[in-house]
């Protein structure tokens, strides 16, 4: 399918920070596309290595580059949305890749689905190596509802509207970072009816410098009662997933004392064990939860 100056637009941030090393890569990939309408942002939230050096080698007309402090990723995202001209906004971290037909196909399911507000496409998880790690390309019915149960979905595969990104920003607060994108998600599921394909357009890359793998438990805690706190002050989250938000908060709860357990934090593991059990008593027959007390008795008792 052919395109032209007249057809969609797209944005394509980059927020990054201290990914000199990585960034090269994830950026030729971001400008290799076969769809030729777009721009591609990169917000520099306060990098300390030589990230912009590396970025001003790329010689292309279409790549712009923005250095900010440092705020975290929520801000350095809504920073690029700000200065975006497209039509949709797709966000990719600094590690990761795009293939050639990520816009191409979009493009296309934009003008199938009489543009949507926000919809979704598959990815694939890899090692540095790029050995498959997972793929999640069997996302089926209604996936609105699931949202609340398990952040399946990653800014890679996501397209946000321009004018509904600037509506629904990221959550700025750092302490929050990693869970900014659920958060958003879910605001935005209980407003729109979040799209999809299946067909695989993008990786990420699963190294250990992700910050997905931090286990400060303190940390996790704070992050996800914030969650918590947020979502609940929302009506419409609430009023779309009422029935659901005593299991959300107790899921998280299980998370806590199996993070506790293996920490042999033995009373605040019991705190949040039976916390979990008060908001939601049919916790006690999930999966979490019996690996909960499975490691609170081989790591407390």
């Amino acid at each position: 399918m052919e395109n032209n100056s007249s057809s969609i637009f797209f944005s394509i941030i980059i927020p990054t920070y201290n990914r000199a090393a990585l960034i090269s890569d994830t950026i030729k990939a971001a400008l290799n596309q076969t769809y030729k309408n777009f721009e591609v942002i990169i917000v520099d939230d306060g990098s300390s290595d030589n990230t912009g050096e590396v970025v001003a080698l790329i010689k292309d007309e279409r790549l712009k580059y923005f250095k900010k402090k440092n705020e975290e990723r929520g801000a350095a995202r809504n920073y690029g949305t700000e200065k975006a001209l497209g039509d949709y906004i797709n966000f990719v971290d600094s590690d990761d890749i795009i293939y050639p037909h990520h816009l191409q196909k979009a493009y296309e399911f934009i003008l199938k689905h009489s543009k949507p507000e926000v919809f979704h496409f598959g990815y694939e998880i890899v090692t540095p190596q790029n050995a498959l790690v997972k793929r999640v390309d069997n996302l089926k019915g209604n996936i609105n509802k699931k949202l609340i149960v398990d952040n399946f979905l990653s800014p890679i595969g996501m397209f946000i509207r321009k004018d509904i990104a600037c509506q629904f920003p990221f959550e700025n607060d750092r302490r929050m970072a990693v869970t900014e994108d659920w958060e958003l998600w879910l605001r935005l599921a209980s407003r729109f009816t979040i799209l999809y394909s299946n067909e695989i357009t993008s990786k990420v890359i699963d190294h250990d410098e992700r910050s997905i793998k931090e286990f400060d438990v303190d940390k996790i805690i704070i992050r996800d009662l914030l969650l918590i706190e947020k979502l609940k002050n929302d009506k419409e989250v609430i009023r779309k997933y009422k029935n659901q938000f005593p299991r959300f908060i107790a899921d998280r709860y299980t998370f806590f004392t199996l993070l506790l357990a293996l920490k042999k934090q033995r009373k605040k593991t019991i705190q949040y064990l039976f916390k979990a059990i008060f908001i939601n008593p049919s916790v006690i027959f999930r999966r979490r939860f019996l690996a909960s007390v499975k490691h609170m008795v081989l790591h407390l008792f």
